[in-house]
């Protein structure tokens, strides 16, 4: 099993499966690609190619058990085979030069020196350039070798360790993370667990159940009163390790804890009152998100209301609108219908109340409401790290320049003679320019 492990043949069949589902999955349309509109019309329509979609398309797909034991196994044979590498330079503490998968280039110089001076020379040259000398020696022949750029083994292990970090992401992610929405109310305390509204695939029983979270000073700014320029509050959250105030933005999210809170939508919410013989029948901020044709709520049974915001008020004759976004004068209209019949039609300011059929109606106040995305994902962070480690072995692994030189000591019938062949991982046209220099000294005597 652990030969398996090692086997760079192995890794290789395995990313390769990888890759190939990935791009497969990642030319389907999901519910993260179409809109919810277009989903559910996909699923009534063509429930067969829905079914495929909904399994096989990237989002679905990694949190496929299968697809996730193939990226453990690419990581784990990704981590044998680095730690067998290491273990093999802990012992003999010397790196193994594979000179077949190498660049070489050979030349052959006469030398006016004799065998044993030029042994001396070559191997006091090596020793100066910093390379790591050896020798191997025969009544024949003298071979001394130099080494250099061992720098590059550790790229390479970093290289190694960044992509088991990746290749972890996607197990940790699917495990541990967690993706969905709240909305939240202006200066409301919520438990986030309760409030959440998780996305498919994911459990709001994950959110710890003392996580308590509200929106504080929410803003909404305009330019020229129509264009959306910036939005952003203050979020307060606490369980039962401490609390914080965090501010956020769009763009600019708030971290708590390993969650991570990301403004999504922004709206009005006017605080609407209903009040009979003292007793209050209805009193609720309420969220609205159809600025234009309003929104719809259920009061009591049977008796419904339609409520519009207009934050610039302005009346011309009939016709009523917002003169801009910008809160310059905020009025409410409240419609109430029982079954299709509208019995109550009113415009109310900010503390303002009117009576129908001995119910008091009004509109104290009104806040601002926002929809957070909350989501949890640790696997960013592998990713993070599994990416800086692998352009820093990247870099190791190309600026070291790997080579080898090896230097034969023979006679060239009455002369002696040496051959001078290197070895490169990479470079070659810069090996032979190495090579052929090394060797024009030592034909001159001047190294």
């Amino acid at each position: 099993m652990y030969r398996l492990l090692i086997s760079r043949r192995v890794a290789i069949y395995l990313l390769s499966v990888l890759l190939v589902v990935l791009i497969a999955s990642a030319l389907m349309p999901s519910n993260l690609t179409l809109s919810a509109e277009k989903w559910l019309e996909l699923e009534r329509k063509s429930p067969t190619l829905f079914w495929i979609y909904a399994h096989l398309s990237t989002p679905f797909l990694v949190r496929n058990p299968l697809f996730q034991l193939v990226s453990l196994l690419l990581c784990l044979s990704t981590l044998a085979c680095t730690a067998d590498r290491v273990v093999k330079w802990g012992r003999s503490r010397t790196l193994l030069f594979e000179k077949e998968k190498a660049f070489s280039f050979a030349v052959t110089r006469s030398s006016v020196r004799d065998p044993d001076a030029v042994r001396d020379r070559v191997e006091g040259f090596l020793a100066r350039g910093g390379w790591q000398v050896s020798r191997e020696q025969t009544e024949e022949l003298t071979v001394i070798s130099g080494q250099k750029g061992s720098s590059g083994f550790w790229g390479s292990v970093a290289f190694h360790a960044g992509l088991v970090c990746c290749f972890l992401a996607g197990p940790v992610t699917v495990f541990t993370g967690f993706s969905g929405e709240v909305t939240v109310t202006e200066e409301v305390s919520l438990p986030l667990r309760t409030a959440m509204v998780a996305h498919p695939g994911h459990d709001a029983a994950a959110i710890p159940a003392e996580l308590q979270l509200q929106v504080d000073h929410l803003r909404g700014e305009y330019f020229q009163g129509q264009y959306r320029h910036d939005f952003g509050g203050e979020l307060a959250l606490s369980d039962g390790r401490g609390s914080q105030r965090i501010p956020f933005a769009v763009n600019r999210p708030a971290n708590f804890r390993g969650y991570q809170f990301c403004l999504s939508e922004y709206g009005n919410a006017p605080r609407l009152v209903l009040e009979r013989d003292g007793e209050t029948l209805f009193d609720y901020y309420l969220n609205l998100r159809h600025p234009v044709e309003g929104d719809r709520f259920d009061l009591e049974p049977g008796l419904r209301a339609l409520v519009l915001f207009f934050p610039d008020f302005y009346r011309q004759g009939d016709r009523i609108g917002s003169r801009s976004r910008r809160p310059d004068n905020p009025v409410t209209l409240v419609r109430l219908f029982r079954e299709e019949r509208e019995v109550f039609s009113g415009l109310f300011k900010p503390g303002e109340r009117q009576v129908w059929e001995g119910t008091s109606i009004g509109i104290p106040d009104y806040r601002h409401w926002v929809t957070l995305t909350v989501t949890k994902e640790q696997g960013v962070l592998l990713v993070m790290i599994g990416s800086l480690l692998g352009g820093a072995g990247l870099l190791a692994r190309f600026l070291s320049n790997e080579r080898r030189i090896e230097f034969e000591i023979c006679r060239l019938g009455e002369e002696p003679g040496v051959k001078v062949r290197g070895y490169s991982r990479y470079y070659p046209a810069f090996l032979e320019k190495e090579v052929l220099a090394i060797a024009q000294k030592l034909a001159e005597g001047s190294c």
